[in-house]
């Protein structure tokens, strides 16, 4: 039994060495002897996460978070949503997010963690650097924050 089994496994193993894998946007088409590739699409996200935020008095305070690679060669944002991980203590606060093209939203925030949804992002490109900022509405206000976009993409 073990023999059938070891057999089994490499000859698996052998076939998966000499399949070449293609993918989406190598597949082809033929029309007469002219091969067609055909537009892929698809969706996607990154999450970022911001080191923690300490807002005092009113200042701001700051993180610059990369998209890294983005898929695609047109993209287009479908959500943003920040989850907001409030340190007990913390006052109420207001946080802005400004995406790599520069449009700038806020939301009022509490006292206690939460996700925030923003939508007036739609339709970006969200390949870049996007800019997290929170201001204490009180005396200190510490906040680490997870960036989410959503988007679309095809090639």
């Amino acid at each position: 039994m073990k023999r059938k089994l070891s057999l089994l496994l490499v000859v698996t193993l052998l076939c998966t060495l000499f399949v070449t894998p293609v993918s989406a946007a190598e597949a082809a088409s033929y029309t007469g002897d002219q091969a067609v590739v055909t537009a892929t699409s698809g969706s996607n996200y990154f999450s970022k996460i911001t080191p923690k935020l300490n807002s005092l008095n009113g200042s701001s305070a700051m993180a610059t978070l990369s998209s890294g690679s983005c898929s695609g060669n047109e993209r287009s944002i479908t959500s943003v949503s920040v989850n907001c991980r409030v340190s007990s203590g913390s006052s109420r606060y207001t946080l802005y997010v400004i995406s790599p093209d520069g449009t700038t939203l806020s939301k009022s925030c509490g006292t206690s963690s939460a996700t925030y949804t923003f939508t007036g992002f739609n339709g970006e490109d969200p390949k870049g650097d996007w800019i997290i900022i929170i201001i204490s509405d009180g005396v200190v206000t510490t906040v680490t924050a997870t960036l989410k976009v959503n988007y679309n993409y095809s090639y």
